[in-house]
């Protein structure tokens, strides 16, 4: 059997298995190092998969096997042959402004079905959400010693931009949270970055891969702060290519396509102009929630350049 590495994970490997009688996608993890970061995380996406196979058909890959052998475990999904995530799509030279606005229609369109079961929030869940996905993030990331040292500077250079370091906006953050009142919570994805949206233009449609559910709320803007995430903010491409990291000044010289930005001004025009602080909110703490992985993994430089990126977004919304 043919195997190939695929993108995607930082403590989990994901491999397409590959022979003449059968093709699938193998999405395994350590069942000993970093099991927090690692395995609890992709026994929830596994158990996400199972409930939404139900829920919304079509709308994920089926799950054909779980298994583990030694100290990893492991689940086998069905091979999307004829899709391809939306990252890949906008980042490739054939894709055209018809291509990009059908897939956005697309996305919206799989979202409105995921986000149509809605149920009553839970007050003073936004409080809880600082706690455990602000503050515990950056508390777990300082158990690193290199990303500690960058933490405590008290001000950064951003693509040559002054940026002050996140503490000057943390009571802010942590008021935004505590008055945050959610009208309702849903069925979310929980991950839906570009590089976790799969879309095939043969059959225009969307499927959703790496659903995980240890968000402390479910609320369909964090699934839209993911998307921004990666078509605003650049995450998914800018993670494929190195920054520059220079003592408190972090950069990219890169050249982002069009496509991206095309894509985002569509999506963006979805949005509830009423709720976009909130999903601008949302946007910044992304790049705190991923701090950890990135750390465990020892992708430091990549830490410190969205931490930056991170502070950046807050200045801009809390001034």
């Amino acid at each position: 059997m043919k195997i190939t590495r695929l993108k995607g994970g930082s403590l989990s490997s994901t491999c397409l298995h590959e022979s003449p009688d059968i093709s699938f996608v193998r999405k395994s993890v350590s069942t000993v190092k970093d099991r927090e970061y690692g395995f609890v995380r992709w026994y929830s996406q596994l158990k996400k998969l199972q409930r939404y196979q139900t829920l919304f058909p079509g709308l994920v890959p089926r799950i054909l096997n779980v298994g583990y052998d030694a100290d990893t475990a492991y689940f086998d999904l069905e091979y999307l042959a004829d899709y391809q995530d939306i990252k890949t799509i906008l980042s490739s030279d054939w894709v055209t402004q018809a291509d990009i606005k059908n897939i956005n229609t697309a996305l919206w369109s799989a979202f409105n079905v995921l986000h149509s079961n809605g149920y009553t929030a839970n007050p003073g869940a936004g409080a809880l959400y600082y706690k455990e996905e602000v503050l515990q993030k950056l508390i777990d990331a300082n158990t690193v010693n290199e990303f500690r040292e960058f933490y405590n500077l008290d001000s950064y250079l951003y693509n040559g931009k002054n940026v002050p370091g996140i503490q000057r906006h943390l009571n802010s953050l942590e008021e935004f949270f505590r008055n945050l009142n959610l009208y309702s919570e849903e069925y979310t994805h929980g991950n839906p970055t570009l590089e976790n949206t799969m879309y095939s233009p043969s059959e225009d449609r969307i499927v959703f891969i790496d659903l995980y559910e240890e968000s402390i709320v479910d609320t369909k803007f964090l699934d839209y702060s993911q998307v921004l995430q990666c078509s605003r903010s650049l995450y998914g491409y800018v993670n494929d290519r190195q920054v520059i990291v220079e003592g408190n000044a972090v950069s990219h010289n890169l050249t982002i396509p069009n496509s991206f930005k095309e894509f985002n001004q569509l999506f963006e025009q979805g949005i509830d102009p009423g709720d976009r602080a909130t999903v601008d909110i949302f946007e910044a703490t992304q790049f705190i929630r991923m701090l950890p992985f990135k750390c465990f993994a020892g992708d430091i430089n990549k830490a410190k350049f969205f931490y930056v990126h991170a502070c950046y977004l807050l200045d801009k919304i809390l001034g």
